[in-house]
Formats: C-alpha cells, sequence, structure tokens
C-alpha cells in the first residue's frame, strides 16, 4: 500500500507511522467532538456561512466548449461502453429503480452536508486539539472566504497521453489541513449500508475500495495533492447499550465486542504513487481515444461486473450488442462455469447480462 511521501512523490513501502499516525488522530478528532455534548448544537454563525456558500454555489456550471472528453473524479470507473454512449450524446434510457436504493442514495447525500458542517465546527469545539481543518479560498470580491469542499473546490484540468487529449473535473468531499505539518490533504467520505460488522470485515481485509482509489488517483491528478483520507461511515450503529449478554441478539449481529462498541467509521490514509496516476491516465486516454474515433466498443466479461450501477445505458448497451460480441461473452461464460470462478461475482454477473439478453430478444 502506497504510504510515504518523499518530496511530493509516495513510495511503495510498508504501513508507515504517519499513515497511522494521521488514520489515528483523524478518528480521534471525530471521536472527541461526537462525544462532546456541544456537538448537537451548531453555532449560528458557522452553520449560516456554511449554507450561505451551498446556495451560493446551487448553479449549473458547465464545461468550457473545448470539445474534450471530460471524465469526473468519481466516475473514472466507468465502464467503456458508457463512457462512448454518454460522450457521443446517446439518450438515456431512465427506469424506475427499486425504492430503497433511492432512499440509500439521499441518505448518503444527506450525510456527507452534515460530516463537512461538523468538519467546519471542530476547530471552534475542539480548539488546539483540532487537528484536521478545512482549507478555504477567498471568495472573490469580498472579504470573506469559501470553505473547499465540492463545488466551492471544483477544478477542470487538461491532460495529454498517448497523443490523445482529454480533461479530468474533480470536486472533492474536502481539502484538509493537517495542522501538525501544514500538509494539505485530499478528503473523501463514503456511507456503508452493508452492516457495521460487514463493513469492518471487508475493510479489514481489502482495504480502501479500488473505485474509490481511482477517484483520489484522479483528484491527486487535478489538484496535485497526493495525500488524503477515504472516511467510511456504517449507516447501522452500534445499539445503544452493550448487545453483548442480550441473547435476543444473534452473535453474528451482535454491535459490541469486549465490552466496546464495533467501530462504525473507518478513515484510510492514502498517498497517490506515479504508477497510480500513469495507469489512471492511461486508460483513460484509451477510453476518450475510442470516443473520438466513433466506434462503439465491445462488451466485456469485466464490463458487465458495472451494469448495476448503470441506470441509463443498459438497453442501448443490450440491444446493439453484435452477434460476434455475444457469441464472445458466451464463450467467456461457459469457461467461468467450468472453472473456480463459477457461480462468484464475476460470474453472477456475466450470467445476469446473458439472461437480460435474452429476454430482450426473445
Amino acid at each position: 500500500m502506497p504510504t510515504e511521501n518523499e518530496g511530493g512523490r509516495c513510495l511503495i513501502a510498508t504501513i508507515t507511522e504517519r499513515a497511522r499516525k494521521i488514520e489515528r488522530e483523524f478518528a480521534e478528532q471525530l471521536d472527541a467532538y461526537y462525544a462532546s455534548p456541544t456537538s448537537g448544537f451548531h453555532d449560528n454563525a458557522i452553520a449560516r456561512k456554511f449554507y450561505e456558500q451551498k446556495i451560493r454555489h446551487l448553479a449549473f456550471k458547465p464545461y468550457p466548449n473545448d470539445g474534450l472528453v471530460t471524465f469526473g473524479a468519481s466516475g473514472t470507473d466507468k465502464c467503456d461502453l458508457e463512457v462512448f454512449f454518454r460522450n457521443q450524446k446517446v439518450k438515456p434510457q431512465k427506469s424506475d429503480d427499486l425504492p430503497f436504493r433511492g432512499r440509500q442514495r439521499r441518505q448518503g447525500s444527506a450525510i456527507i452536508e452534515y460530516v463537512q458542517l461538523d468538519l467546519v465546527h471542530m476547530r471552534k469545539r475542539l480548539g488546539d486539539a483540532a487537528k484536521f481543518e478545512v482549507m478555504n479560498v477567498p471568495n472573490p470580491g469580498t472579504s470573506s472566504y469559501d470553505w473547499m469542499f465540492e463545488d466551492a473546490a471544483q477544478q477542470r484540468k487538461v491532460f495529454e497521453y498517448d497523443g490523445v487529449k482529454f480533461a479530468i473535473t474533480a470536486k472533492p468531499d474536502g481539502l484538509l489541513d493537517y495542522l501538525p505539518d501544514s500538509t494539505p490533504l485530499l478528503f473523501e467520505y463514503k456511507t456503508k449500508a452493508s452492516g457495521i460488522r460487514a463493513m469492518n470485515s471487508k475493510l479489514d481485509y481489502t482495504g480502501p475500495q479500488a473505485d474509490h482509489l481511482r477517484q483520489v488517483t484522479a483528484e491527486s491528478l487535478v489538484f496535485g495533492i497526493r495525500e488524503g483520507i477515504l472516511l467510511y461511515e456504517s449507516t447501522q450503529k452500534p445499539a445503544w447499550f452493550s448487545d453483548e449478554d442480550n441473547a435476543n441478539v444473534t452473535k453474528g449481529a451482535k454491535t459490541w465486542r469486549d465490552g466496546t462498541p464495533i467501530p462504525d467509521i473507518r478513515p484510510f490514509y492514502f498517498c497517490i504513487t506515479d504508477e497510480m496516476q500513469e495507469a489512471l491516465l492511461r486508460d483513460l486516454a484509451r477510453q476518450a481515444r475510442t470516443v473520438y474515433e466513433g466506434e462503439k466498443p465491445d462488451v466485456t466479461a469485466d464490463m458487465t461486473t458495472k451494469c448495476g450501477f448503470c441506470p441509463y445505458f443498459g438497453g442501448h448497451c443490450q440491444t446493439l450488442l453484435s452477434v460476434n460480441n455475444l457469441t464472445e461473452l458466451q464463450t467467456v461464460d461457459s469457461r467461468m462455469a467450468r472453472s473456480t470462478l463459477a457461480g462468484k461475482r464475476d460470474h453472477r454477473s456475466l450470467r445476469a447480462y446473458l439472461d437480460q439478453i435474452a429476454e430482450v430478444t426473445a
């Protein structure tokens, strides 16, 4: 895992004390704030400034009309075909989703707004104990400033890789100042609805998600900041009181362990390497080239793992699939069915895609 920063460059190394120190101090700052009775009361002046900034940035901000394919940092993990359709101005085919997914998206959007509001309160509430503070930028034409998160921090930067020009736009959940050494940090926040035990188990095993690391890699290219924090928060919380001895709660559902609530937040330090930036630029340049050349890419088995997060172009993808491409996918399906991948996530995704094709063509 990349963890060390020397002269603005990250080195592949063992987990350093700096990484663990930043993770520990950030978690301690959050815990100190939320443990305090004052966290339930927002300062009127700070809250008013926060919402005035939000309102001021409630406006449509089109990209410059330069003809370049523009990737949003949070969308750098989209499949080749979705990128192609979006940039070829293919009309989206919107359809109803499962209701709980809409509520889950709303929940995540609402929580990050409150996390940002809490972050800008922490210096006032905690004083010198606050080691992380939201950076700010002067508000043009006024004596005031904006906190640097989302729209107020948004930047777009043009890149050229392998002869292909494209742009990346990024608006992180926050830019933080790590006060002990005045280091700027990228900040991204993610909610997890899988349950508190499942979230911790997966993060213990895999660490931050690959698509989240791609997002912050894109942000590092735009802002020139390589270090940062990915904060995961479970929307399930531990029981108000210990449930360890509660016989009505099964062992796998208990939310306390050894007299302590299971962590509902997990901050992860990251430091983006040259290799991570290079890999992302290479991939985005390849996707941009297909758009400029106007050649619709084939569907691959790997791309079908992203269909569940593509609400607008599924119909186009299926109806425009060529016979040869379908045959290739069926061959891969047969191969997977005879391997150790049979029935696992990648195989299930491909199988679901092929079933949808069968329904469309029936």
